[in-house]
């Protein structure tokens, strides 16, 4: 006889499968013409259960986003680490996120659907939250290492590094842009493109 599941364990199951689900739906036929009644029904679940998690399908739409990088997150961390090198670790996450976008489904939900619907401050702000502080951190690691032109560009310090980060970030989302509109072609190009850039900066 299995254990029975406690409230915390339900919850969790509960909001899992709404968040598939939504995504699912989400990809297929975009954010606007998917309704929460849809959502409920495939899940097997009643429209109650979904509002007791969520304020409405944005509030939904927002964990979707988060469980993309989620994704991309366990993505590279399975790469694992390119010897210890923080320009190869930058070059290998950049790629991984590249080949990411060549997937119709999660192009059209990160980079098209998200910000449309959150706008753009929110949508940077989730982005931002996975992903600033591990750049930041490989840039100032390769700062430290290398006398690369951004250096003298951005100048010592935090904010420097900070800077340098999110341009990176800003470059990658763009790349990414141009691989969702163009298709899995072009992640190859893309990704010597960020290369080429990571090289200018940490020669």
């Amino acid at each position: 006889m299995s254990p029975r599941r406690t409230n915390a364990e339900r919850t969790e199951t509960t909001r899992s499968q709404l968040t598939h689900v939504a995504r699912e739906l989400f990809s297929e036929r975009g954010y606007a013409s998917t309704t929460i009644a849809e959502i409920v029904e495939r899940a097997g679940l009643t429209t109650g259960a979904l509002y007791h998690h969520w304020a409405g399908k944005e509030a939904l739409l927002v964990d979707v986003v988060h469980d993309i990088h989620r994704e991309l997150a366990v993505r590279i961390r399975s790469l694992g680490r390119v010897e210890d090198e923080p320009v190869a670790q930058l070059l290998s996450s950049g790629r991984e996120f590249l080949a990411f976008c060549a997937d119709p489904a999660v192009a059209r939900l990160l980079l098209l659907e998200a910000p449309a619907v959150l706008g753009y401050e929110r949508w940077r702000q989730i982005d931002e939250q996975w992903w600033l502080s591990t750049t930041i951190r490989l840039v100032e690691r390769a700062r430290a290492t290398t006398a690369g032109t951004g250096l003298a560009v951005e100048g010592a310090g935090a904010e420097g590094s900070r800077r340098l980060a999110l341009a990176l970030l800003g470059a990658l989302t763009y790349l990414g842009h141009e691989v969702a509109m163009k298709g899995s072609p072009t992640v190859a190009g893309a990704g010597r493109t960020y290369e080429v850039l990571l090289n200018s900066l940490f020669p």
